[in-house]
């Protein structure tokens, strides 16, 4: 009966170890601004892609920028990232289920009745030309400066 309030005790200290360190993400945090020619692009999704993966929907740390053109990724690995940016709206007329029910970006841009609202270039890892090195800790002012075709 001894044994009982010991575990007892070495059960919570290693319950509030364990806590007091799982609340940190592991990885980096990287912000910026998304700008097209000078101006923020709002509603943007930026992609971080590792290596030389590529195609249409490539994986990766993502965010979408909000109305100032600003991003903000958390738990990014360091290292160097190609950077994929794309943005796609509804084209005039088109009727759109509502939000939350029903279809993507993907699906969206696929039934015709979305379109690409910034150049081809930086929707693809094969041909982007944005990158970004990420190091330890926060990363501040990783903008993403795009031109116009």
């Amino acid at each position: 009966m001894r044994f009982r309030p010991i575990l007892a005790l070495v059960a919570c200290a290693l319950l509030f170890t364990g806590c007091s360190s799982g609340n940190k993400r592991p990885g980096s945090k990287v912000t910026g601004k998304v700008t097209l020619d000078g101006t923020p692009v709002a509603g943007a999704k930026v992609i971080f892609v590792e290596g030389n993966a590529g195609g249409a929907t490539p994986n990766g740390p993502t965010a979408v920028t909000d109305d100032d053109g600003e991003y903000l990724l958390v738990g990014v690995k360091p290292g160097t990232y190609k950077v994929v940016v794309y943005k796609l709206v509804p084209k005039p007329g088109a009727k759109l289920p509502p939000e939350g029910e029903g279809m993507d970006l993907e699906q969206i841009e696929a039934s015709g009745m979305g379109s690409h609202a910034l150049p081809k270039k930086y929707r693809d890892a094969t041909t982007t030309n944005l990158t970004a090195s990420v190091g330890d800790g926060e990363n501040k002012d990783t903008n993403l400066e795009l031109k116009g075709k």
